[in-house]
């Protein structure tokens, strides 16, 4: 029996197609591991500041309850901010994945500079937390403040002086504090201005789920 692990993502959608591309990212890592995603209800512009944080908090201890009760093996919090990801790993007998952490962590394996970038004003706890004095710099792309700013042709070309920022402070490889940048490919994007690497922190929650597989066997 394949593994299942349970996706949730923070902004609010009726198309399953979009909120199945994050799960899609992961599986390209864990192919063999059966995904489930579902989405917070009511937040339309995901979370991007503490009042859209409180207000996810309590449906993310909801759902992460529902996931495994129905028996899912572990959970993927799909969200640079790590929302809920502690106290959701205080009541849950199953692993939880946070996005933000797992980006932190593949990042510390390229260089010990890390820059960073993301849609809020300084960059989440969870990314101080993890990297500490590591977190080189931060930068907010201009005009980027939720995550339907990222896929304008604006909200690019500002991250990609984001990037270039964080590279002429100094830092050696970027991680991105927002899992909506991960379904726009910003290593793709930036890789004619840099040769950075750049974490999407998507893709390195699929490799924290994959280092779990021995458990599920």
């Amino acid at each position: 029996m394949p593994a299942k692990v349970a996706v949730i993502r923070v902004v609010t959608s009726s198309d399953q197609h979009f909120l199945d591309m994050h799960q899609t990212l992961i599986a390209t890592v864990c192919p063999q591991t059966q995904f489930t995603t579902r989405c917070l209800p009511d937040q339309p512009n995901g979370i991007h500041n503490q009042a859209t944080l409180a207000l996810a908090e309590p449906k993310l201890l909801a759902l992460g309850q529902q996931f495994q009760q129905q028996q899912y093996d572990a959970l993927v919090v799909s969200c640079a901010a790590d929302p809920a990801v502690a106290q959701l790993r205080a009541q849950l007998t199953i692993p939880v994945i946070g996005a933000g952490e797992a980006c932190c962590r593949q990042a510390l394996t390229h260089s010990d500079r890390v820059g960073v970038i993301g849609i809020e004003a300084e960059a989440p706890a969870t990314f101080h937390q993890v990297l500490g004095e590591k977190l080189l710099a931060y930068h907010q792309p201009d005009g980027v403040n939720c995550t339907h700013d990222i896929h304008t042709d604006a909200g690019k070309a500002a991250i990609i002086a984001a990037v270039l920022a964080c590279e002429a402070d100094g830092a050696e490889v970027i991680a991105l504090a927002c899992t909506g940048m991960a379904t726009t490919d910003v290593a793709a994007l930036v890789a004619p201005f840099t040769r950075l690497p750049v974490i999407n922190p998507v893709i390195a929650a699929g490799h924290a789920v994959a280092a779990l597989q021995t458990q599920f066997a």
